[in-house]
């Protein structure tokens, strides 16, 4: 929990704000335009677009959301499809093409040279582009511990093969918040925040601030560490799948748990 001199610092610190999105994966069945409005009415910097999906201009795009993974047979070309979007949406300013990498837990001491070798593929793809690729580390992956996740981005070498860094899935294997983040934002570029309930392998996710993060904590870090990458909230597919989901609710009740911890900057012009 936040101390009350913890809450005295946040009031303290010098305004900072930052690039907050969220993922238009929350919006199922509606088209773009009307969740870019609603994006815009509530204050939101950006959001989250997903692979596949026309090029949006008239909204900051923050990131492209795609399911690229590192076992089975090689697609570069679904890469390449990507990081061209990321492209035309912005040439000086493109957004993260950031994804999960598959496999599973067990797997990771045997399959960890194969992710190696077609991340140093990706990287040299990114570069080409001038477009940076966030890997995630997921509870459910072969790369699921933070640790493992900066070693391998470290060994790498690349600028524009990076992280995705979500604490949800390091707070289900009982990691630290602040020793997790001062470890990986070095090498991240980008965030998303969620929430889960349950002990894995029986989790679920949650919207943030419906679970246990602490946010004043979390932002106190980002200040101390001066990140300035964007942030991005990721509506799971378990809150997707609740009875009675409502995609206008779920933005506004994300807005008015995060905006007092991450304040909003200022949607800019791709």
């Amino acid at each position: 929990m936040t101390s009350r001199r913890q809450l005295l610092m946040a009031a303290l610190a010098p305004a900072k704000t930052w690039p907050l999105g969220i993922s238009l994966k929350g919006f199922p069945g509606w088209p773009i335009e009307r969740s870019l409005a609603l994006c815009a009415e509530l204050g939101y910097s950006g959001v989250e677009l997903m692979a596949g999906s026309p090029p949006v201009r008239s909204f900051p795009v923050l990131s492209i959301m795609e399911d690229l993974r590192l076992t089975g047979p090689e697609e570069p070309e679904r890469l390449e499809t990507s990081l061209r979007l990321a492209k035309s949406i912005s040439a000086r300013r493109p957004p993260v093409v950031e994804t999960v990498v598959g496999g599973k837990p067990a797997e990771w001491p045997e399959i960890r040279p194969q992710f190696l070798g077609r991340l140093k593929s990706w990287a040299r793809l990114a570069d080409r582009y001038r477009v940076p690729v966030a890997i995630k580390a997921h509870i459910g992956s072969a790369l699921h511990r933070s640790a493992d996740a900066v070693a391998l981005i470290r060994e790498i070498g690349s600028p524009f093969l990076l992280l995705n860094y979500d604490y949800s899935h390091f707070q289900l294997q009982g990691e630290s918040l602040a020793e997790s983040l001062a470890a990986a934002l070095p090498y991240t570029a980008m965030i998303h925040v969620k929430d889960s309930t349950g002990e894995a392998p029986k989790h679920r996710f949650l919207l943030p601030g419906e679970g246990s993060i602490d946010y004043a904590a979390y932002a106190l870090l980002l200040r101390r560490y001066q990140y300035a990458g964007p942030i991005v909230i990721e509506v799971s597919t378990h809150v997707l799948q609740a009875p009675g989901y409502d995609p206008a609710r779920a933005a506004r009740e994300c807005a008015l748990r995060l905006f007092p911890h991450f304040p909003p900057s200022v949607p800019k012009n791709a």
